[in-house]
Order: structure tokens, then sequence, then C-alpha cells
């Protein structure tokens, strides 16, 4: 580009200037051809330098339930290096929904997962011998928010009493807290149980938008795109209604965390090191770090999503990898108010999880 500019600022006039023109000519076209040697040398060796590192990393592969920014601790953790830089590439996955990336873990198509508890729960009580465990925590709550298809200036809960409203699948986490709530509430039992909950993951926007429903509960980033849209208000944060609840956690086969602890320990550490940036970091520093994982989304509205999360009134992301004893609890309690988990099939904290990995974590960067 350079010496074509200067090419075109060369006045082309008379023999001499001809003359010229050609030595200038000359003189562009071999300039350009020495800087793109050097550029093209610099990159390569650039280059074998990042392969010779890839190379050494550790592949593994990592199912996440949904693509959303509930999440965040977990992209920052890839998108700012701190997973490259524990030696690991990772290779993110998205089920689009928790019996599918449980299902992925079953069947070795991914070496661990992101979800919720239930769903190591519900393997745990299953016929699989090689049993889960929960060795991470990410998120402290419920992320979803009830939301109205007309503003309410002042919302009752009684004022679900009869009306639609989209769940989500059966046994899901969303679906279960949502119920709860709703119970704890007093909303009625008749309401409760007309939940719309047979619409897939995908389809549940497009259904909301063509009129399904008087009320829904949606996660973002879908709910900041109807929003934008005008087609959805937000009432209140589910995660505020419930408290603390683990909500989503990484888990893996025993005999996988046996075979691959080195593995394991690297990517909590990766998840700590995140959960203490995030903590700090500004939302548009969030919003800039998570941007490649959301590209339908502006920089502003990714900066709007991460400012929702943390001003719902409660601490959406967990604050350390320890998965807490009383969160697990309540989530336990939750399935069981759901009707999805009988009381005596409740599992016990040091049956499902593993503290290991989270101790080992915090203790390392709790010194940094």
């Amino acid at each position: 580009m350079f010496g074509n500019a200067a090419i075109q600022s060369v006045p082309r006039t008379g023999i001499g200037m001809d003359v010229a023109h050609r030595a200038m000519v000359r003189k562009e076209q071999k300039m350009p051809r020495n800087i793109i040697k050097s550029f093209v040398v610099a990159a390569l060796a650039t280059v074998f330098a990042w392969q010779a590192q890839a190379a050494d990393r550790t592949k593994v592969k990592l199912a996440e339930v949904v693509r959303s920014q509930l999440y965040v601790p977990m992209y920052v953790a890839l998108n700012k290096g701190f997973a490259a830089e524990e030696g690991l590439d990772v290779d993110l996955v998205t089920a689009n929904g928790g019996d599918r990336a449980g299902a992925l873990v079953l069947s070795g198509q991914a070496d661990f997962a992101l979800a919720g508890p239930e769903v190591p729960i519900y393997i745990f009580n299953g016929e699989s011998p090689d049993k889960p465990l929960i060795f991470s925590a990410l998120t402290a709550t419920d992320g979803f928010f009830l939301a109205s298809r007309t503003k309410i200036d002042k919302f009752e809960w009684s004022m679900l009493n009869g009306k639609k409203i989209i769940g989500f699948r059966p046994g899901s986490t969303p679906g279960l807290y949502l119920e709860y709530v709703m119970k704890q509430r007093g909303v009625d039992p008749a309401t409760i149980a007309s939940i719309i909950t047979n619409i897939a993951i995908p389809a549940r926007d497009g259904a909301w938008a063509s009129g399904t429903g008087d009320f829904a509960i949606f996660i973002e980033p879908n709910l900041t795109r109807l929003e934008r849209a005008g087609q959805a208000h937000v009432i209140t944060s589910i995660g505020k209604e419930v408290g603390r609840a683990d909500y989503t956690v990484f888990f893996a086969k025993k005999s996988w965390l046996e075979k691959n602890a080195v593995t394991a320990q690297k990517w909590t550490n990766a998840i700590a090191r995140a959960q203490k940036w995030t903590a700090s970091a500004s939302p548009k520093e969030i919003a800039e770090a998570i941007a490649p994982y959301f590209p339908g989304l502006t920089l502003e509205d990714n900066e709007a999503v991460v400012t929702r999360y943390r001003n719902a009134g409660v601490p959406i992301w967990a604050s350390s990898t320890i998965v807490d004893p009383a969160g697990l609890a309540l989530a336990q309690e939750i399935m069981v108010t759901g009707g999805t988990l009988p009381a005596d099939k409740k599992v016990a904290y040091d049956k499902i999880v593993t503290t290991d990995y989270a101790e080992k974590a915090q203790q390392k960067f709790a010194q940094k």
C-alpha cells in the first residue's frame, strides 16, 4: 500500500519525470518486498512458537449445558488465557440441555461438563457403575429472570394464578427453581402444574415472540434480546428469590478424575483465577473478555447483561471454586420439592463432591 501511494503521488509529465518515475517505482517495489519478507519471517516464527506451545498443552473437551453469560468466569478463564497458561487446550461444546451434557460425559464424548448439580445427582442414583463427582463450583444461584409480556409496575406473585407460564425442561434446574419459588410464594398449585415445559431450548424465544405464554423465565443473552425488541419486561431474579443454592458445577466421572487429576486441578486453577479477576473487573472489561462467545451481541449488550447479573440482588457467580455444602443441600431440597428426587435419595456432600481440587486452587490464588 505504501509503495502504490507513493507511485500515485509522482507527476508523470515529461521525459525526465518519466525516468524519475521509473526509478521511484523500482525503489518503492523493492522496499515493500523487504518489509513483507521481515513480516513473514516474524509471523512464521510466532506461528511455530505458538504451535510448539499448543502441542505441549493437554487437550480436553468440555460440554456446557447452554451458552450464556451466566457462565462468565468460565469464558474469562478461556479468553483471558488462564486455561492456556495452565497448559490446557479446551474444546468447548454446547450441549443444549443438562441431560445431553450428562450423556456426553457418560459416553466419553466429553471429559467433563458444566451443568446443574441435578445432572450428576441423577447419574449417581442411576445404574452407571462409574459415579460422577462434582469438583468445582461456578455459579452461586439461579441465573434466570421472570419476565412478563406486558410491563407491570407493581408485581404480586398472585398475578401468576391462572396464567400460562413458559418454564423449562422437566427436572432441570431452571424448571425446579421456578416451581420452588412459586410454591414458596403461594402461587395456585393448578397454575404450577400447568407450566409449559415441552418447548426445546432453541425454540423458546421464538415461541414467546409468537405469543405463547403470559410469563416466562429467561436466561441471558436471550432476555436482553427480547427486552431490546420490546417483547419482554423483567420482573425479578429467580436467584434473588431462592438465595444461595449451587446452580451450575463442573463434574466428571470418577474414573476420569482418577486418571486426570492434574488436568482437573489445572482447570480448577483457571476457574479460581477467573473468579478472582471477574470480581474486580468492570462490566466493560468483562464484556470485552466474553465478547467472542456472543458474536450476535454488541459490546454494550454484553455490558448491560453483566451489570444486570451484578445488580440481581444476590451473588450470581460463585466467589470460590468450593461447592457450598448448604447451597448443595438447598439444591437437593428443591429437587425433592419438585418431585424429581425422593427424599431418601439425597446424596451426601462427600459422596458427590470432591473438594481436593477446589481447596488447592483457592490456596494458590488466595496468596496472589
